[in-house]
């Protein structure tokens, strides 16, 4: 595949460590594990905000089941501090195919459980195409269906990755998204965007400030556009 800067793209894949006892499975299936805290001043999910200032953690397993195939494997527990009481409990589930050296297809289960939110409860089911113009460009069209919403949910989006050295590099993703019955919301939902610089201080520890924000478009929530920003602790084993 084409890169689209003159520079490596830095990798933050998990690290590749055989998981069976069998010498044939381990050629085949590789995995690995990160662990991910953070704060952010603002939880903005889809448009809406669910939270003011939130810490959160999360663990993820990946498994290369074939130079092709993928399995992600986690979940998260995030938390309003201060004077707010939101709570939420997430597992999650994503199963990705290297279709072509260009596109990547994937689906996705997510389970969500929400204390002191205008969410409910459900599992968001979806699916999602990504193009890959280049190792560091790409945009991602996804649908999903969200039981506890029992509405629909719909993103076009945009990520790009510029390395600044070796140890250092530069994210930013756009997108738009629309909704259909999604929580009193119809048709187009926001615009959003996010940057983020993440150094890698060791080959399996990194930090990551971020910032960004969300513009309703159709909807006319009061309160509706948000900014934030917040820090993540990045661990790989």
């Amino acid at each position: 595949m084409k890169i689209c800067s003159p520079l490596a793209i830095i990798a933050l894949a998990l690290p590749a460590l055989p998981m069976s006892a069998s010498a044939d499975v381990e050629e085949e299936i590789q995995w690995g594990v990160e662990a991910v805290t953070g704060y952010r001043s603002d939880y903005i999910y889809r448009g809406f905000q669910l939270s003011e200032s939130t810490l959160d953690f999360q663990l993820e397993a990946e498994f290369a089941l074939n130079n092709k195939l993928s399995l992600n494997i986690g979940g998260w527990y995030a938390t309003e501090t201060g004077t707010g009481d939101f709570d939420e409990t997430a597992g999650f589930l994503h199963l990705r195919h290297q279709t072509t050296e260009h596109l990547t297809l994937g689906i996705s289960g997510v389970y969500r459980d929400f204390n002191n939110s205008i969410f409910q409860e459900g599992v968001d089911v979806g699916a999602f195409a990504t193009w890959h113009f280049c190792r560091d460009f790409g945009i991602t069209l996804g649908g999903s269906y969200d039981t506890g919403a029992e509405g629909w949910y719909g993103h076009l989006e945009t990520n790009w990755t510029k390395p600044l050295n070796d140890k250092t590099f530069f994210s930013l993703k756009t997108g738009v998204s629309a909704v259909d019955d999604y929580y009193a919301r119809d048709g187009f939902n926001d615009v959003y965007g996010r940057a983020s610089l993440t150094y890698n201080i060791s080959d399996t520890v990194s930090i990551t400030p971020f910032v960004g924000g969300s513009a309703l478009l159709d909807n006319d929530d009061l309160g509706g556009d948000h900014a934030f920003g917040g820090i993540w602790f990045e661990v790989r084993f």
